[in-house]
C-alpha cells in the first residue's frame, strides 16, 4: 500500500512541475505531500505490525498472579528484613 502512495506521491510532485497555473501546482503539491507521508506513515505501520508478536505469546491470568504472588513474597521478605535490622 505504501508503495501505491509514495507512485501517487511522485505522479503529483511530476505533476506540479509541469502545472500551467498556481491552482493545479498548489493542488499537485497538496496531493503529493499527502500521499508522501501517508506513504510513510503506512510503511511504518507494515513495519510495526510485522514485528509484533502474536497474542499467543502474551501472559495469562495464571502468569499474571505468578508474577503478583512472587511480587508480595519479595516484598514481605524485604519488610522482614527491614525489621529484623530495626529490631
Amino acid at each position: 500500500m505504501h508503495w501505491i502512495l509514495w507512485g501517487i506521491a511522485v505522479a503529483a510532485f511530476a505533476g506540479a512541475f509541469t502545472a500551467s497555473s498556481q491552482g493545479l501546482l498548489a493542488l499537485a503539491l497538496i496531493v503529493g505531500f499527502l500521499a508522501l507521508f501517508g506513504g510513510f506513515i503506512a510503511l511504518v505501520s507494515a513495519r510495526i505490525a510485522e514485528r509484533s508478536r502474536p497474542d499467543s505469546t502474551l501472559l495469562t491470568d495464571a502468569d499474571v498472579n505468578a508474577l503478583r504472588k512472587s511480587v508480595r513474597e519479595a516484598r514481605a521478605a524485604r519488610e522482614a528484613a527491614a525489621a529484623k535490622r530495626q529490631s
